[in-house]
């Protein structure tokens, strides 16, 4: 019996052992994936001039153009972009790469780092002056992006500032009855749910103990224990 306790517990610590290793591996291969860069030159609120010319837009994100004709949006952008301005005009950045690198016109995409470990796209997003714009196959941040767009809703930071109020963001997470699947109030696969089959919930918790289960996006930033 002591015999079969002790390879028991060896098992169970070799399952914790891998599972460390595999945790401390995946964190080594996405610090090695960011790559050094300079920022000459600020664009918009969601692109910038690297050196060597090349352009750079922020994955995750869509921040209004300041050369829009609806001089709202105009202004908007404006705001943006000199909100990115201050973050990393002529500053040394990490850029840290998705599954796809560059988007249809050939410009490079990338989640953008601060030396002091601020994470640019997420900070945008926070303070109101981008929308999220998650475009598959570069979702790994899309959880945290869209949580951090939920934050400048409730606090109508920026852009926001005008939106109609929406009664679902006092919500945390909301759930489709029929398919038994939670979202974040921000997410737009609730555009196609009926409101009558929205049951909405406060927690991550609360919504598994109902049954249900999280989406693709709500998966991704989940805590481990649930």
């Amino acid at each position: 019996m002591r015999s079969l306790k002790k390879k028991a517990e060896f098992r169970h610590f070799a399952a914790l052992a891998a599972a460390l290793v595999f945790l401390t591996a995946s964190s080594a291969v996405y610090a090695e994936a960011r790559q050094p860069a300079l920022v000459t030159e600020v664009l918009t609120g969601d692109s910038v001039r690297l050196k060597g010319g090349k352009i750079l837009r922020y994955a995750g994100l869509e921040a209004p153009a300041p050369q829009n004709k609806i001089l709202l949006v105009r202004e908007y952008g404006k705001v943006s972009l000199d909100f990115n301005s201050a973050l990393v005009q002529g500053k040394a950045v990490e850029i840290e790469w998705d599954s796809q690198i560059r988007d249809r016109r050939g410009d490079l995409i990338g989640y953008v780092y601060l030396p002091d470990g601020t994470f640019v796209n997420r900070e945008i997003l926070e303070k109101g002056h981008a929308k999220v714009a998650i475009t598959p196959p570069n979702t790994r941040h899309a959880g945290m992006l869209r949580e951090a767009e939920l934050v400048a809703k409730r606090q109508k930071a920026g852009l926001w500032r005008e939106e109609p109020k929406n009664p679902y963001l006092k919500s945390e997470f909301l759930g489709d009855r029929t398919t038994k699947i939670y979202y974040l109030p921000n997410s737009p696969e609730l555009e196609r749910i009926p409101g009558g089959h929205v049951e909405t919930f406060r927690s991550r918790i609360d919504a598994v103990k109902a049954g249900f289960r999280p989406c693709d996006t709500c998966r991704q930033d989940a805590p481990t224990e649930l």
